[in-house]
């Protein structure tokens, strides 16, 4: 009995010492801040998944803290006037395939996607990389198989097949996106709006794009049309198509700001094609993007085409305002003349209003940025005799010339509630 409470005196002992500090007194751990909110408290949090029907509330403004994923089956309905904000520079919407979005605003009440900075009156004008952008993902035929979104590559899209070219992915409809763009790695960036195999079934007018850090817009295959698009200082490729992509595109104002590039193929007005030549020259999958009333103020390149690429352009204007390498037309490689996949249906015009372009030599590269050593360029295709772009019955080409009418520009929404006024401007943007 005695060995027991000597032992319990013992525990006690340790225990009282354990509770005392130095003099005697004592002392507790400290408690631990808690760590601020990612989003602000009057942001209501969406869920990273979304996998049955959800309807947003207007009078809401959500807030995104990383990936939110739209899963097959379930469609996100954003009534018009919601905001949405990206909290941090990696947060991101995609509508995975089978999945919709019916994001249907409004000129008087539009969609806004943008940046928890921007909810809070913390953005500067046309500042890019505040939150990732939107990607729309969809079934619909594209190049190569097993495709991956770039900045995702848990998000497969695409078939090899023309069977879903009618794919549905929902409605885009008066929205804006606003100060977008992160590099996750090197060349694989999330773009303001991104579509990766979405088909004709989808919806998409009157959309703006404002302040993005890599591409506006940049379509991976598919089929889908558009109307109405507004891109404004996007820092790479305003307009970019790529893996097989046919569609029509009506209606696009572009006006670059800053860019990342200011040569002739980089940063460009119109990128289109793949990153590697893949296919016969004949082949009908060869990217094609049919660009109907289109005008950019460029500071980059003017039309930048890659492997397996082609374009059928109406009514197409370029102004550039360049101080270096003026060149508005540029091939990644022989691969573009031989798909003979380059038309001009109608009028396409190129204007310099720094330096006069004069003549084909300073307009079209004669050289391509790949194969460097082939004598087949955009020079050989735009301005030989023998020239194998296919003019329609109306085709004409002008150089030093604004002849074209591109689009109507006061008919263009960009991004503005309520009118089709600029939603954002700047003193230097080229005019």
């Amino acid at each position: 009995m005695n060995n027991m409470k000597l032992i319990t005196l013992s525990l006690v002992a340790v225990s009282a010492l354990s509770l005392t500090g130095c003099g005697g007194e004592s002392s507790s751990a400290p408690t631990p801040t808690p760590a601020a909110p990612i989003c602000d408290a009057s942001m209501t949090l969406l869920d990273s998944t979304i996998s049955s029907n959800l309807t947003l509330d207007a009078s809401k403004t959500y807030g995104m803290t990383g990936k939110v994923s739209v899963k097959s089956g379930a469609t996100l309905t954003i009534p018009a006037g919601t905001t949405i904000a990206g909290c941090t520079a990696s947060s991101f919407m995609v509508i995975e395939p089978g999945a919709k979005i019916d994001a249907n605003g409004t000129m008087a009440n539009p969609i806004v996607f943008t940046s928890q900075k921007d909810v809070l009156g913390q953005s500067q004008a046309n500042v890019a990389g505040e939150w990732g952008g939107l990607v729309l993902a969809g079934k619909a035929y594209t190049h190569y198989s097993n495709n991956t979104y770039e900045a995702d590559p848990t998000v497969s899209y695409g078939s090899s097949t023309h069977a879903n070219d009618n794919d549905n992915s929902g409605v885009l409809n008066y929205v804006v996106i606003k100060h977008s763009g992160y590099e996750v790695e090197k060349d694989k960036e999330l773009n303001g709006l991104s579509l990766a195999g979405v088909g004709s079934g989808t919806t998409i007018t009157n959309v703006a794009v404002i302040g993005g850090l890599d591409d506006g817009m940049e379509i991976w295959g598919g089929t889908v049309n558009i109307t109405g698009l507004y891109i404004y200082n996007a820092q790479d490729d305003s307009v970019d198509t790529d893996l097989g992509y046919r569609g029509t595109i009506t209606n696009v104002l572009v006006r670059q700001v800053n860019v990342d590039n200011a040569n002739n193929h980089d940063s460009a007005g119109m990128e289109f094609g793949n990153d590697h030549n893949t296919i016969l020259t004949t082949d009908a999958n060869a990217t094609q993007p049919h660009m109907v009333n289109y005008t950019a103020y460029v500071k980059g390149g003017g039309i930048s085409l890659k492997y397996d690429a082609g374009l059928i352009a109406e009514n197409v204007k370029f102004i550039s305002n360049k101080t270096v390498d003026e060149q508005q037309v540029f091939y990644r490689g022989a691969d573009v003349v031989d798909t003979h996949a380059v038309q001009v249906n109608g009028c396409i015009s190129f204007k310099d209003t720094q330096m006069t372009l004069g003549d084909n030599n300073t307009t079209y590269s004669a050289t391509n940025s790949k194969d460097a050593s082939t004598t087949k360029t955009a020079f050989t295709d735009w301005a030989s005799a023998t020239r194998n772009i296919v003019l329609g019955s109306a085709g004409s080409i002008n150089v030093d010339s604004t002849t074209c009418n591109g689009v109507t520009e006061a008919n263009i929404w960009k991004g503005t509630a309520g009118s089709n006024a600029a939603l954002e401007t700047d003193p230097n943007a080229v005019q």
